[in-house]
C-alpha cells in the first residue's frame, strides 16, 4: 500500500493484488499538517513514531529519471482522522475479486501480508456434561480419545505394587533392575546358571556374587524368602539381554505347544494361522513380533527353576506358593530376570506391535483386514492370560478379593476395549463371524481382501463361533475377567460394546 498525491488530491494506492485493484485510489487521505523525514532523522533523538509514506513519480519522457519525495506522518494523527471512516479492509473484501491462481497471490505472501486472526469469543457451555469433558480434557492435559490410542496400551505387567520391595524397585525406566548400582563384588569368577520354565530349552544366564548392604539383608521377596540371601546377580545385562533373544528363539513352537490345547479350534487355528503367515509367503514382521511378545508375556507368569548342577543353595529356599516342589531360581536373579524381561525385551516389542497395528488399521485396506484379526486375537487372549495369572496369584495367598493389583486389571482392560474399538471400526458395519454373513458377498469382500484358502477357513471358523455362541455371550457378560473367551469373546459379538468393568478388586 502506498500513498500517492495526484490531480485529485492525496489518497492511499493499493497495489495488493487479493484486496485491490492496481493503481486505483479507493479512499482519500486527510492533509498532513506534521511532516518528519524519517530518512534523515538522527536516531538517537526521541521523536515520536512516525509513518513513512513514499510518493513516485515517473518522467514519461525519460525511463531512467525518477523523483521520490517522502512524506511523513505520526500513526497518531492518520488513526484520529480515519477513526470515524469506515475500514478500508472491509471495502475491499466487497469489491475484491477472489483469485485462485497461485501466482496472484504469491506477491501478498512476499509482502509479508498476513491475514488477521479473528478469535471467537468463548460460550458458555450448551450442557453438564460438555463442561466435565473440557473439565477432564485440563485435567489430562488431551482431549480423551487421543489418549485411548493403540499404541497407548498396555499388554504387560511392569511391577508389583502390593509388595514393598518392587515398588522401591522398578522393573522399567533407567533404574530397572538395579543394574545402574555399583555392587561391591567378591571376586572377579563368574558362574553360569542354567534356568528353564515351561520346557526343557535352558536358558544361560553368567551371574556374579556381590556384597548386599546391611539395609538390603532386611528385605523380602514374594515368597517368604530374604532377598538377598543368596547374593547373586546378573554379571552383564546387555549379554543377558542377547541371551534372552536366543532363548526366546529357539523356544516359541514349545512355549505354543505347552500353553496351548490343540483340541481348541477356536484359539489354536488362530494361532497357527499366525505362525504360518509370520514366515510365509513372506515374513509378516507384525504377526513374527505378536507372537513373540505373547511367548515373553509368559516369562513373567514364575514357574523358573534351576535346571542346572549348581543352583548357588537355592535349594533350600522356601516355596509355599508353588504348586510343585521345584529348586527356585534365587530371589534377587528372579527379580533381575523379570526386569531384562520387561525392559530390555517386552518394552521395544509393545512399541513395535501396537505402532505396526495402529498403521495398518489406519491404512484403512481390506487386505489388512485378516491379519489385524490375527493379531487383536492374540493380543486379547494375552489379556485373558494375563488375568488369569492374576487370578491365581491372589487364589494361592490367600487373600480375600480376586484381584491383588487392580492398576494392572484396569490398564488391561482399558487396553483391550481400545484394541475391540479399532477392531469393530474396520469392520465397516459388517458382522464378519455372525450365523448369517456370507462371505462371497461384495459387502464382505469390501471390508476383507482374502484369498480363497483364507474364505475357506473362516467360513469353517464361523461354524465354530456359532457352535460355541451361547457360551461365548454367557462369559462375556460376567465380571470373571479370567475366565476362558472372556475377552476374545467380544471379537465375534455383533453388536459389541464397551463392557463395564470393576473399578476395584470383587472378593473372593
Amino acid at each position: 500500500m502506498t500513498a500517492v498525491f495526484g490531480h485529485n488530491g492525496p489518497g492511499l494506492l493499493f497495489d495488493d493484488p487479493v484486496f485491490g485493484f492496481p493503481g486505483e485510489s479507493l479512499f482519500p487521505v486527510p492533509a498532513l499538517d506534521a511532516t518528519v523525514d524519517l530518512v534523515n532523522a538522527d536516531a538517537g533523538t526521541q521523536e515520536p513514531l512516525v509513518l513513512g509514506i513514499a510518493v513516485q513519480a515517473d518522467d514519461s519522457s525519460s525511463a531512467t529519471t525518477t523523483t521520490t519525495t517522502t512524506t511523513t506522518t505520526t500513526i497518531d494523527t492518520l488513526l484520529l482522522n480515519h477513526s470515524s471512516s469506515p475500514s478500508p479492509r472491509s471495502q475491499l473484501r466487497k469489491i475484491a475479486p477472489k483469485l485462485t491462481d497461485n501466482h496472484a497471490i504469491a506477491p501478498r505472501a512476499q509482502a509479508g501480508v498476513q491475514k488477521p486472526v479473528v478469535r471467537s469469543k468463548r460460550t458458555p457451555f450448551k450442557t453438564a456434561s460438555i463442561r466435565a469433558e473440557t473439565s477432564l480434557t485440563r485435567t489430562l492435559n488431551s482431549c480423551v480419545r487421543c489418549r485411548y490410542k493403540i499404541t497407548e496400551s498396555s499388554l504387560y505387567r511392569t511391577a508389583f505394587h502390593h509388595f514393598e520391595f518392587f515398588r522401591l524397585h522398578p522393573m522399567v525406566g533407567p533404574t530397572y533392575g538395579d543394574f545402574h548400582i555399583k555392587r561391591p563384588w567378591t571376586q572377579n569368577e563368574t558362574k553360569v546358571l542354567e534356568f528353564a520354565q515351561d520346557s526343557n530349552i535352558v536358558l544361560k544366564l553368567r551371574v556374579r556374587e556381590f556384597i548386599p548392604t546391611a539395609e538390603e539383608l532386611s528385605s523380602d521377596d514374594a515368597r517368604g524368602n530374604k532377598m538377598y540371601g543368596i547374593p547373586w546377580a546378573i554379571a552383564d545385562p546387555d549379554e543377558a539381554t542377547r541371551a534372552v533373544n536366543l532363548y526366546t528363539d529357539r523356544c516359541i513352537e514349545a512355549y505354543l505347544d505347552t500353553i496351548l490345547d490343540d483340541s481348541n479350534r477356536l484359539v489354536w487355528d488362530i494361532f497357527h494361522w499366525a505362525l504360518r503367515l509370520s514366515v510365509f509367503p513372506e515374513p509378516n514382521k507384525l504377526l513374527s513380533n505378536v507372537i513373540r511378545l505373547w511367548v515373553v508375556c509368559r516369562f513373567l507368569e514364575g514357574r523358573w527353576r534351576c535346571s542346572g548342577a549348581d543352583a548357588l543353595g537355592a535349594e533350600g529356599l522356601s516355596h509355599r506358593y508353588s504348586r510343585n516342589p521345584i529348586v527356585q531360581v534365587p530371589p534377587f536373579i528372579n527379580y533381575q530376570m523379570a526386569a531384562v524381561f520387561t525392559e530390555r525385551i517386552l518394552q521395544p516389542l509393545r512399541v513395535t506391535v501396537l505402532k505396526l497395528l495402529q498403521d495398518l488399521i489406519l491404512a484403512n485396506k481390506a487386505s489388512n483386514w485378516f491379519v489385524i484379526t490375527l493379531c487383536v486375537f492374540i493380543l486379547l487372549h494375552n489379556c485373558e492370560l494375563q488375568c488369569r495369572f492374576h487370578r491365581a496369584f491372589a487364589r494361592r495367598r490367600g487373600f480375600p478379593v480376586r484381584f491383588v493389583d487392580m492398576p494392572i486389571i484396569r490398564a488391561i482392560h482399558s487396553s483391550a476395549k481400545t484394541i475391540l474399538a479399532h477392531f469393530h471400526y474396520i469392520c465397516k458395519g459388517q458382522r464378519p463371524f455372525s450365523p448369517d454373513s456370507n462371505w462371497d458377498s461384495p459387502e464382505m469382500k469390501k471390508m476383507a481382501q482374502l484369498d480363497e484358502e483364507q474364505i475357506f477357513f473362516l467360513k469353517k471358523y464361523q461354524n465354530l463361533v456359532r457352535q460355541k455362541a451361547a457360551a461365548l455371550q454367557a462369559v462375556s457378560l460376567t465380571h470373571d475377567y479370567e475366565e476362558e473367551y472372556w475377552f476374545v469373546s467380544q471379537i465375534f459379538d455383533p453388536d459389541w460394546v464397551p463392557r463395564q468393568t470393576n473399578e476395584h478388586s470383587l472378593l473372593a
